[in-house]
């Protein structure tokens, strides 16, 4: 395989969030925060509270705002929400001493290892790379792990053309219910393939306490060699106790060495319903080591009254999404640390995550949805607010 063809891709993918960095409010907003004076709709402080069942019951009707330049969505959906909570994480360590698991997973015997390598600060990864069998593996000490083979193989070899990307999906507000697909096999239900995804990730990624929902899809073209040919490509959200892990925005530290938070999402490319082309678990693999209940939250309204205090006027914002989310954050041991380090600790932060739909993602290989939206996030502890709207 061409290294540097694969590694460019793969390393890129796998670490999406470096595209998609978030800024602090932007200066000119603050400063017009001080112009507000005696406006008790822009300066409240007040922060109203609700238990968790009020928030699963919440609507947007019910919100007596008078925003400035926002535009909210009809309604929210927040029913799904089993508890909410502060949650303590932390990455995989040591996990290429584990590897066989992922290479019985793929198929890769591990006397065909052909590469390992040391990268500063996260340790050894584990290389399979292999143009006669057309496959690809990476597995990280932090648990990462990134497959090619199929059509994404021979694309990223450049003995597939990609042509277009004719249809694309949010599962949050497209239904795809006997949408088809002419794949590996024939005619398939879209549909079929993200069940088949899902129960994938469920049994092979497993992660307690938690699941996995695709939440976009794209249908792609490829030229084959003359031969039209047509693939899958999944996003994958985790999802905890009805709260989804944020996949949506990343930010630079001020350092611009680190991540303040950071996107944690899954990919897969599919060339047919049992055909899994392309997998990447994103920055690593992680998990839950405690999480402490939350009994009561800040409320919509005042979620919305924060949001709107920091953000209105700036310009017309477009809000299409209101979803409950949890954010990420790392906890560094040292300033040379790098983000998804092996056994670094996290915290994840329940945050309203307001979705600004904006942007195209006009990407080849893979998804990159912080290229089709722009997100405020408010805390739903401390009601802060962080946004990558620059």
């Amino acid at each position: 395989m061409k290294h540097n063809k694969i590694k460019t891709p793969i390393l890129l993918l796998s670490l999406i969030c470096l595209f998609c960095g978030c800024q602090e409010t932007p200066q000119e907003v603050t400063d017009r925060m001080g112009h507000y004076g005696e406006n008790g709709q822009m300066a409240s402080k007040e922060r109203k509270h609700c238990s968790i069942d009020e928030l699963k019951a919440a609507k947007l009707s019910e919100v007596n705002l008078q925003l400035d330049n926002i535009n909210l969505p009809e309604d929210v959906d927040f029913s799904d929400i089993e508890s909410i909570a502060l949650l303590k994480l932390s990455f995989e360590e040591n996990y290429t001493e584990q590897k066989e698991e992922a290479l019985e997973l793929f198929g890769i015997e591990e006397e065909s290892l052909v590469d390992t390598f040391d990268a500063e600060n996260m340790g050894r990864t584990v290389i399979y790379d292999s143009s006669a069998h057309a496959k690809y593996l990476a597995v990280g000490e932090n648990g990462f792990v990134s497959f090619v083979g199929g059509l994404t193989y021979d694309y990223i070899n450049d003995k597939v053309k990609y042509q277009d990307t004719p249809e694309k999906y949010d599962l949050d507000v497209d239904d795809i219910s006997g949408k088809m697909v002419e794949l590996k096999e024939g005619k398939t239900e879209i549909a079929a393939v993200r069940e088949t995804a899902e129960q994938w990730l469920d049994d092979n990624m497993p992660m307690e306490g938690c699941g996995y929902r695709i939440s976009d899809v794209y249908v792609r073209e490829l030229d084959c060699s003359g031969e039209q040919r047509k693939q899958l490509s999944f996003y994958a959200e985790i999802w905890c106790q009805g709260l989804r892990f944020n996949s949506c925005a990343s930010k630079m530290s001020d350092s611009g060495s680190q991540m303040d938070f950071f996107i944690q999402g899954i990919q897969l490319n599919y060339d047919g319903m049992d055909a899994l082309s392309f997998f990447s678990n994103s920055v690593g693999k992680i998990h839950i080591d405690s999480r402490e209940e939350v009994d009561e939250v800040i409320d919509l309204q005042s979620a919305i009254q924060r949001m709107n205090e920091e953000m209105s006027g700036f310009r017309e914002l477009n809000i299409s999404k209101i979803l409950p989310m949890y954010v990420l954050f790392p906890i560094y041991e040292t300033d040379e640390e790098l983000y998804g380090a092996p056994g670094q600790k996290l915290e994840g932060r329940p945050v309203y995550a307001f979705i600004i739909k904006e942007g195209v993602d006009d990407t080849k290989f893979g998804i990159n949805k912080g290229n089709t939206t722009r997100t405020i996030f408010v805390d739903m502890i401390t009601g802060e607010v962080t946004t990558d709207i620059g």
